[in-house]
This record gives structure tokens, sequence and C-alpha cells, in this order.
């Protein structure tokens, strides 16, 4: 169903003027919304962390934006592979950004890229590789290969490596060798398998993988995100925090790495919440021992 419903789209993005596709996602986002109830309970719950002193309609509001921005990603997506590489440059502002990634790149260690599904991170990363980076992005697998196939054909036609989450292994310190930059998402709970930190004052548990592998390839972590900047069209803004070792002695740990990498993407998420797509639960639900957990 998920393959056919996304040939679906690839076929309709690909004939349709962009804004009645737009449309079309709108729509869809906002059914999803109402006709998700699984998804929709878990968005609020991580929107009343995110927006502590926001009114219940607010946090809804941003819930829903949240669904219509995401379909309208997807609507980017199948539409890339048409894009030739200046167009794909052109849709992603942020020279100062590209400039500093080529000083942190200057020492021939490469660099960490570290994003979570928030705006468009498949813009963004097709406009690195049009520019001339060499980069590879850690992906999980579909369930249906063609499906999988799908997707991943999509990305290195943008000109990425696509390495599988589950057989990474010794690739993803190849893609950091001579200067290159891998990109990872890590807003993916891991619960019993991760990290232990703080993210907007509850403690989560998220993947150790980008701040392990910093640590172990003296690779620069660059905390990314790519928020869209106008709902009608599909242009990005470059965000970036440069995560510069500390000064004392003692220096990083997997933990206080991946705090700091956390504490960046809260930033972002702040600036731009309804560009998060985060569609179960973040935080662990907590529940008394006679609650029903059912």
């Amino acid at each position: 169903m998920q393959y056919l419903i996304w040939r679906t789209v690839i076929a309709l993005a690909g004939r349709l003027p962009l804004r009645v596709s737009y449309a079309l996602a709108t729509v869809a986002g906002l059914a999803g919304y109402y006709l998700w109830p699984r998804g929709r309970r878990a968005m609020l719950g991580n929107y009343r962390r995110v927006l502590p002193a926001a009114p219940l309609s607010e946090r809804r509001a941003v819930a829903r934006r949240s669904l219509v921005n995401y379909c309208r990603y997807l609507v980017d997506f199948a539409r890339f592979p048409a894009l030739a590489p200046d167009e794909l440059v052109a849709a992603v502002s942020g020279e100062a950004s590209f400039r500093a990634l080529d000083g942190a790149l200057a020492t021939g260690r490469g660099a960490v890229i570290v994003c979570m599904h928030f705006g468009n991170w498949d813009l963004g990363a097709g406009a690195a590789a049009a520019r001339g980076y060499r980069l590879a992005v850690v992906a999980e697998t579909f369930a249906d290969p063609r499906l999988d196939d799908l997707v991943a054909g999509a990305r290195r036609r943008l000109g990425m490596e696509v390495i599988k989450l589950e057989s990474a292994g010794p690739s993803l310190f190849r893609a950091l060798r001579g200067g290159g930059l891998l990109a990872l998402l890590i807003d993916r709970p891991v619960p019993g398998k991760g990290v232990k930190v703080e993210f907007f004052g509850e403690e989560v548990e998220v993947p150790e993988g980008p701040a392990r592998l910093a640590l172990r390839t003296g690779a620069r972590v660059v905390a990314t995100a790519f928020p869209r900047v106008d709902a009608g069209r599909p242009e990005v803004l470059t965000l970036t925090e440069f995560i510069e070792p500390p000064s004392n002695a003692e220096g990083w740990t997997t933990e206080s790495l991946t705090r700091a990498i956390m504490a960046a993407h809260e930033g972002f998420i702040r600036a731009y919440p309804d560009q998060w797509y985060m569609f179960r639960e973040m935080w662990p639900a907590k529940r008394s021992p006679g609650r029903n957990r059912g």
C-alpha cells in the first residue's frame, strides 16, 4: 500500500503545478490529523513539552501544520530528481553555513551532519551534493523492497551515497575519510539502546551513533536543519550549529556531545515547531503503577 501511494504521489507531483500539489498536500495533512488518532495523540503529547505555555488550541494548530508541512515535503521529494543541480543549489540559502563547513572540513577528517525529521532535510542534502560535497546518508530500510528502491534511488539520483542503517559498519568510517560528509537523523527514540539526555526539560533516549562516531574519528559535528521559508514554495533556510570541543581538559563524552547536539536542535524546533515531523511519542509516557496501560 505504501508503495502504491508513493507511486501515486510521484505521478501527480510530476504532472500537476506546484500550487495544486501543495493544495492536495494540505488536504492530505489535515485529513491525516483527524483520521489518525494515534499519531495525533503522539504529536499533541510532544508539543505539550515543546510548547508548555501554549493553550491546547495552539498546540493542535501546530500539530495540524506539522502534518501539512510533512505532506508538502513528500511532494518536494517526489519532484527533486527532476531538478537540475543549479536549481537545487538555488533552493537552499545559507552561504555562511557552507563557508563554515569548508573551514571545518579543512582538517580532512570529515563532518558528521546531525539532522532531525525537520523541514526538508533531503533538499538540503541534495543541494550539498550539487555543490560538490561528497555526502553519504544513513537510512533505514523499508519493509517493501520496491518502496525502498524507489526512495533510495531518488536520493542516489540527487548525488548522495545511501548507507543502510542495518548494515552500516565500516561504511560510516569510509564516508568520512578525506573530508567527506556523513548525515544521520537523531530524533528516533531508542529506549534501552541509546544515550539518555535532556530534551525540552525531560529525559529522552536517542541514538549515540553520531557522537560515538565523531569521537572515534575526530570528525566535526554539525547540528543542521533546513526549515521551509515560504509555505507555497520549496525553498529552505540552512540552520547550523558547529559544536566546538570544550576548553576543559576532559573533552567530550558520548553523553555530553549528544546533549549538545540535542540542545542545538531544541533551538531549531523552538523557532519552527510546526516543521518538526515527530509522529510518535518522543518522551516515554509516565504512568502510575496502577494505571491501565491498554
